[in-house]
């Protein structure tokens, strides 16, 4: 990386963190964390619930170093990423040429770009689905991803908590499904939408955000009601994918759309009182879990 590109990573990087309580996708979201001190003290009653105060204090040093490696990330290594954002654009476009028989051109309206950013959004969280399940059913790749399940106790740093290659990995994955998705969409309308245009700022990711997904890592239960449950991983549901119970080991392995999870057989919805242990055992890695739930 040159030196310019290196400084201008570092200015981005820095920029960024100013946003860290204040951007709706931020896991240190400040509503967030206003509702995670309000469960503190509602769901602090119940024995056991958030842990011993020396296990936060041992994992904070891990969690802080993950979250300022893995938060430069996306400025490292933008190029990359810009990169595949736009071959996956492309070849969605293609591939929707492929159907429609057009090639795409002209301006999209609203709905489109509406469109684009939900196909961009579901695609991309696909691609999460499968890269999080990846990293739990190959033994390599389990040995990375045990970092994130390790710890007896999670918080928000806890969303950070995987080695910079892992990392790497899932962002890219993510971005390029995101532009083919984005592709597919515009191409299937007859239309060109440039891959920036909505990946600047997608509503359906910060519409994510405002659902609390940043206590997704927290002791706080939070439910989703059971209809939406079906569609989106609630932080209560996330949490039992932590859980080190025999039952729910592979579970839940979906970022934000339940979907997956149901489609591919490993959907679970908690008991609204149930409560977890979080942590893992040498036990991992196994099998990746068929159609049905089945390893």
């Amino acid at each position: 990386m040159a030196r310019q590109d290196w400084d201008k990573a570092t200015d981005d990087w820095l920029a960024s963190l100013g946003g860290l309580l204040t951007a709706p996708e931020s896991v240190f979201w400040w509503p967030g964390l206003a509702v995670g001190l309000v469960g503190a003290v509602w769901y602090g009653r119940q024995s056991g619930l958030w842990g011993r105060a020396a296990d936060y204090w041992r994992e904070l040093p891990i969690d802080a170093g993950c979250f300022l490696a893995n938060s430069t990330l996306p400025f490292l290594l933008a190029p990359w990423l810009l990169g595949l954002v736009l071959i996956g654009n492309r070849l969605g476009a293609v591939l929707a040429g492929m159907v429609v028989g057009t090639t795409p051109g002209g301006a999209p309206g609203w709905p489109l770009l509406l469109a684009a950013a939900f196909f961009a959004f579901v695609a991309g969280d696909f691609a999460l689905y499968w890269t999080h399940r990846l990293f739990h059913g190959v033994p390599l790749l389990w040995r990375s991803h045990r970092l994130h399940h390790a710890p007896p106790v999670l918080t928000p740093l806890t969303a950070f908590r995987f080695w910079p290659w892992e990392q790497a990995v899932h962002i890219s994955a993510n971005m390029l499904a995101q532009g083919l998705g984005l592709g597919l969409a515009a191409g299937l309308a007859g239309a060109q939408v440039p891959a920036l245009t909505v990946l600047g700022v997608n509503i359906f990711t910060l519409a994510w955000g405002l659902g609390f997904a940043h206590l997704r890592h927290s002791a706080v239960p939070l439910p989703f009601p059971g209809w939406l449950s079906r569609w989106l991983i609630s932080p209560h549901m996330h949490q039992l994918h932590h859980s080190m119970a025999l039952q729910h080991r592979d579970r839940n392995f979906g970022t934000a759309l339940a979907i997956w999870d149901r489609m591919f057989g490993t959907y679970v919805l908690p008991e609204k009182e149930e409560r977890f242990r979080f942590g893992t055992d040498e036990a991992s890695p196994h099998p990746l879990p068929g159609p049905g739930g089945q390893a």
